[in-house]
């Protein structure tokens, strides 16, 4: 994730793996989800993301081949990539089929609330050449729109306690 991320500037960088990482474990201990599965699912949740690699998104290519070159056990890589698939807003309407995936899920946009949310709102909309604002409300690629889209839909579809407790506060 490191590597992928290093000249990351979507708001998609390694600092928000990292801060996804320290939500979903903090989370784990406070619902008793399994820490080992979802750490590495939360290490590498981005990795195939399809705004960031499009061509490996469908099969999580990335995030499968470094963990079988890490000699994760393939069952293990299977829940892994699984939880990974459910993690995005856009590209998922039905919530994750696990404690771990609900656990990364909620870290995930955990980091999309609050002062770092909106600051990789805009680093986001910055890095794809997006205007910031359409007071007309004509351009539905605005940065300001994704407020309206996700960012404020957000507390709502926390699926842990901890992750709700914890987005009321953002």
């Amino acid at each position: 994730a490191r590597e992928v991320f290093q000249n990351d500037h979507s708001g998609h960088d390694f600092s928000h793996t990292l801060r996804v990482f320290d939500l979903a474990c903090h989370i784990a201990g406070q619902e008793d989800a399994d820490v080992y599965i979802l750490g590495l699912a939360a290490l590498l949740h981005d990795v195939d993301d399809h705004k960031i690699s499009p061509d490996t998104a469908s099969e999580k290519t990335r995030a499968r081949e470094f963990l079988l070159t890490q000699r994760v056990e393939e069952e293990i890589v299977d829940r892994i990539v699984n939880i990974i698939r459910q993690v995005s807003f856009s590209q998922n309407i039905l919530p994750p089929d696990t404690l771990e995936g609900k656990c990364v899920q909620d870290a995930d946009r955990l980091d999309a609330l609050g002062a770092i949310g909106i600051a990789r709102t805009f680093a986001f909309g910055g890095s794809r050449g997006r205007r910031m604002h359409d007071p007309e409300r004509l351009d539905a690629n605005a940065s300001i729109q994704h407020f309206y889209d996700k960012l404020l839909l957000l507390k709502e579809s926390m699926h842990t306690p901890t992750g709700r407790r914890m987005a009321e506060e953002r």
